[in-house]
Parts: structure tokens; C-alpha cells; sequence
């Protein structure tokens, strides 16, 4: 079952009250993640974040709830309020929808910040290709209706990937930037490019180094310079066995790396960060605590969210255990099949057929299921129990 986790700042922040750059890097952040998954670095689990406490160095402390869906898992909510020391208020919530394979489709971004009241702010909006990401729109409210502002376009050759960066002029949508990440063994190389002249000129280059469990162990970041790729930044996940109690950032002083970031972790017995610290060298041996982009990984390592503070706490849940006897479990075969599926389900009342779009094509009052007038390919199955719970699983037709 397939779920999308997001970091906090991708949509909010990204429309929210800061410069065009940093919007622009929020946006470019979340669409390397997904990259990432595409080539299967990053994998699914069941542990997710309940909720999470973070606290900035000028004293603004924030509290996240994550609410999922009973029966499918899904992330639905994310609500968060903010203390800047007169109490806990509403400060913005991000809403999730889904089609019948678990893909995003919609999040939208509300924010209290200047009314004390939560108001539309910024919506992302998905298009797949299958069960590929193609296309993500951007739009930010204005004037009581959303109006464009980017978009990206993901276009897959083999292991070669490309996101076109567009962004929306008012009439029309003009190509902005391109970045293309190339898979060759243990790396993943991501070119950025920008349009001028009519022409891609380079502009900033990231080479991500994997371990044999596929996870990123090194970040090298580089900039084009005259004719050539110059050293900017260099990032190490230090792993001790399944967990990274630190990760360290250095910057390249022209002939040697030097230390600039330092993110400290504490982890569970499940491989779950519980806490972290964002740490900024300071001259000397002196380490300072620092605002940055606090990575935190969880399920064994599989997943990850962001918080920009120099402190945060995560409490964890595994949806399985909470939520498996809400569920309509059920058991279909054969797989692949041919003319018929057969369903085992305790309290069965029926069962639809939909293909991966989400469009409808079938339903069922049996437990036996025709599926003859199918073409060949995947659909998915979606059960439901006479208390109205219900599940879904992929089914193969040959």
C-alpha cells in the first residue's frame, strides 16, 4: 500500500511569506524526494509520525498531529499550531486526497497566520502516468479562487529522469528550469539548469552516494564556475549500523572541506529518530545550537520529514497495530488471473473493480468476480464488509 509523506515546508512555506528563492528551493527539495523513490531509494512502512513538538532559536515553539485514515493508512491531516509565548494557536494544516492506488492527488495549505482563522493558501495538485509522478501544479489563493504559479513535469528514460520546472506568467506557462538525475550503480547524479539566452545553462550539480541497502550516505554539492563544476558543499549521513547519530555538513574553503553543520540524533529500538538537534560550528571546537532543516528519518529508516528549528521531538505509531481490526481484511487468487477472482472475506458485501486511474468499471455482489472482460494488466480490487469498512489490493489480469 502505497502512502505520500511530505515535508512540513514543501507547501506551506513554499507560498508562504519568504523570498522567491527559498520558495524555489522547498519546491526543488520535494521533487528530488520523489526522484529518490522512483529509483526505489526510499521504500514504505507502516511507522509514522503521531505527532511532532520543535522549537526555533528565537523562542517560536510548534506542535504538529498527524490524523490517518482508519481503513487505508492514509496520511489525511497534518495540523499544526505555533507558541510564540502568548499560548498555542491554530497556525496552518495541510489536507491530503488519494485515488484508489494510494497516490496523492491533492494537498491543500491553510494557514491562520494574520486572522486567527484558517483560510486556503496554496494547493498542489498530482497527475500520474500510471504509477509514475508526471505532473505536480502548484497554485496559491488569491481573491477567492486558486490562480497558477509553477508546475513540474517528470519525464522517465531507463535511469534518466528529468523534472521541466514551469512557471506561470499570468497567460501562459514559460519553461523556468530543468533538472535531470541520471542512475549510474551507487549514484545518483542531479544536473540543475536554468533557461537563458534560449538556451540550458548550468547551474548547480548534486551527486548522491547509496550503500548496498540503497540509502544516500553522501551529498556532493557543486556549482558551475566559469567552465567547470567547483566544489560547494559536502554532507555525510554517518551510519552506525541501520541509524545515523549524525550528519555533518562541510563547506569547501577554496582548497580543503571545513566544518559548517552538525544535526544530532537519538533513535528507538525501531530505528525511529525520537529527537534531533541542529548544531552550526562555530570557530575553535565550539558547536552552537543553530535553526536548520532537522531531518528525521523513521521506519527502519525508510521515510523521512523535515522541521526547521534547532530542536525536535517525534512520537511514532504503527498504523497496522492501531487500525488492523477496522479493516475488512481479505484474501483474493489466483494471481495473475485469467477469467475469474476469488474472494475469502469475513463479512463480505461487495466488491468493485477500478483501474489504477481511479475510474470504476466493475461491481460484485459475489465473492467470485468476472474479470474476463478485462484487458490484460493491473486494476485494483476494493472489498468491502457489511459495516461499511473496506480495503483495497492490487489484482494482475493476464
Amino acid at each position: 500500500m502505497r502512502k505520500a509523506f511530505f515535508t512540513l515546508a514543501v507547501i506551506v512555506m513554499a507560498f508562504g511569506n519568504m523570498g522567491m528563492a527559498q520558495q524555489k528551493f522547498n519546491l526543488k527539495s520535494k521533487a528530488t524526494q520523489n526522484v529518490l523513490k522512483h529509483y526505489g531509494v526510499r521504500d514504505e512502512s507502516t511507522i509514522v509520525p503521531q505527532i511532532a513538538y520543535w522549537e526555533t532559536r528565537d523562542g517560536e515553539k510548534y506542535r504538529t498531529v498527524y490524523t490517518y485514515d482508519e481503513y487505508d493508512y492514509y496520511l489525511i491531516e497534518e495540523f499544526t499550531k505555533m507558541d510564540d509565548g502568548d499560548g498555542w494557536m491554530d497556525y496552518y494544516m495541510l489536507s491530503y486526497e488519494y485515488d484508489f492506488a494510494g497516490n496523492v492527488l491533492e494537498i491543500v495549505a491553510q494557514a491562520a497566520w494574520a486572522t486567527g482563522v484558517m483560510q486556503n493558501v496554496a494547493r498542489a495538485s498530482y497527475t500520474y502516468d500510471g504509477f509514475d509522478l508526471s505532473e505536480v501544479v502548484y497554485q496559491y489563493w488569491e481573491n477567492g479562487d486558486w490562480e497558477n504559479d509553477s508546475k513540474e513535469v517528470y519525464t522517465y528514460n531507463g535511469d534518466v529522469t528529468t523534472v521541466l520546472y514551469w512557471d506561470w506568467n499570468g497567460n501562459n506557462w514559460a519553461s523556468d528550469e530543468l533538472y535531470t538525475y541520471t542512475r549510474t550503480g551507487n549514484t545518483i547524479e542531479l544536473v540543475m539548469q536554468y533557461m537563458h539566452g534560449g538556451a540550458w545553462q548550468n547551474d548547480e550539480r548534486q551527486v548522491f552516494t547509496l550503500d548496498f541497502n540503497e540509502r544516500v550516505i553522501e551529498i556532493l554539492d557543486q556549482d558551475w564556475v566559469g567552465t567547470s563544476w567547483v566544489n560547494d558543499e559536502l554532507t555525510t549521513y554517518n551510519y552506525e549500523g541501520d541509524v545515523f547519530p549524525t550528519k555533518t555538513v562541510k563547506e569547501w574553503n577554496g582548497s580543503a572541506w571545513v566544518d559548517h553543520q552538525m544535526f544530532e540524533y537519538d533513535y528507538d529500538g525501531n530505528g525511529n529518530a525520537v529527537s534531533g538537534l541542529s548544531l552550526q560550528f562555530g570557530g575553535g571546537n565550539d558547536w552552537l545550537s543553530h535553526d536548520g532543516d532537522i531531518e528525521m528519518v523513521f521506519g527502519n529508516g525508510e521515510k523521512s520529514n523535515e522541521y526547521y528549528g534547532f530542536w525536535v521531538s517525534v512520537e511514532y505509531v504503527d498504523l497496522t497495530g492501531v487500525n488492523e481490526i477496522n479493516a475488512a481484511n481479505f484474501v483474493v487468487y489466483p494471481v495473475p488471473a485469467d477469467k475469474e477472482v476469488f474472494i475469502e472475506a469475513e463479512g463480505f458485501q461487495r466488491a468493485e473493480v477500478y483501474s489504477v486511474t481511479g475510474q470504476k468499471l466493475m461491481e460484485s455482489l459475489s465473492e467470485k468476480v468476472n474479470v474476463s472482460s478485462l484487458s490484460q494488466g493491473v486494476y485494483l480490487l476494493k472489498v468491502y464488509d457489511r459495516e461499511g469498512n473496506s480495503q483495497t489490493q492490487r489484482i494482475i489480469v493476464k
